[in-house]
């Protein structure tokens, strides 16, 4: 991934057109991944589109296919049990175009109060591995507590992070919460939703990190947004504004990362190559 010290142009708003002014109607995504496996090894992979379809193809040499159940509010597993030697994997879905447009929230609509959100949300307002809300209840209190209650605070916050935090490469891993990225003020766009949620959440807003396919991410790759609950639907923000929020295709949904990481893998599985691409096909 490149490096990025300023912040990017937001694309929330962005249209789906081509040069000629055409709305793309169809959207087509790939992933094709290998890796080098030096002894038998099990690969939870999360890659499969969450989304309305008009076809799909996985086609797996030097593995096992197990395929699971969906998982949690979106994620459809599969495994792969893969001997030694050389695995490929080649996933390909055809998607109608999604339609995260935000144009019509109305932004000075009331959040609702977390003593009257429903249950089932509040699950989504705690702290979790990645997004420790009490730790930066302070911060989030400091920065937004003065701010009205409505649905502009979920912009605020997504425009606040991706102001403030740079987009760089290569500075965190696997084990780097919202917290030490709010200290570093730099990461990849894991880290930029996990300090979105984590906001959010420490505000009384339900909030998740959402793994999608992008149209017109650069590079392409695989991509952590966020969604939150203004009260009405979850919607679709995405700090980095690398890509447009009307292209985002859901793949897996979760308290953060460690639920919707595209690979699980053990020791003995080495990736070797992966590329993803999304395309206008119709």
């Amino acid at each position: 991934m490149s490096h990025r010290n300023v912040p990017p142009e937001r694309r929330d708003g962005e249209d789906l057109s081509d040069a000629t002014g055409k709305t793309a109607d169809t959207l087509r995504c790939r992933a094709e991944v290998r890796w080098n496996i030096s002894e038998f090894s099990s690969l939870v992979l999360l890659i499969h589109v969450s989304h309305e379809l008009v076809d799909e193809h996985l086609e797996v040499s030097g593995a096992e296919v197990e395929f699971g159940p969906p998982i949690g509010v979106r994620g459809r597993p599969v495994r792969l049990h893969a001997q030694p030697g050389e695995l490929h994997l080649s996933y390909t879905a055809t998607v109608p175009r999604p339609d995260h447009r935000t144009a019509s929230v109305d932004p000075d609509a009331l959040l609702p109060d977390p003593g009257t959100l429903p249950l089932a949300l509040l699950p989504w307002t705690w702290p979790s591995r990645y997004c420790p809300s009490d730790l930066v209840a302070g911060t989030a209190t400091a920065l937004f507590g003065a701010s009205p209650r409505c649905a502009s605070l979920l912009d605020e916050v997504a425009t606040w992070v991706g102001e403030h935090i740079a987009y760089v490469s290569g500075v965190s891993d696997a084990l780097t919460a919202a917290d030490e990225t709010l200290l570093t003020r730099q990461g990849v766009c894991r880290d930029l939703a996990h300090v979105t949620v984590s906001f959010l959440r420490a505000l009384g807003i339900p909030a998740r990190v959402t793994a999608c396919y992008a149209l017109g991410l650069q590079p392409p790759d695989f991509h952590a947004v966020v969604e939150a609950y203004d009260g009405r639907d979850w919607r679709m923000l995405d700090p980095t504004g690398l890509a447009p929020v009307a292209s985002l295709i859901p793949i897996a949904t979760g308290r953060d990362a460690a639920e919707v990481a595209w690979a699980t893998a053990g020791g003995g599985a080495q990736l070797q190559q992966m590329s993803v691409t999304v395309e206008r096909v119709g």
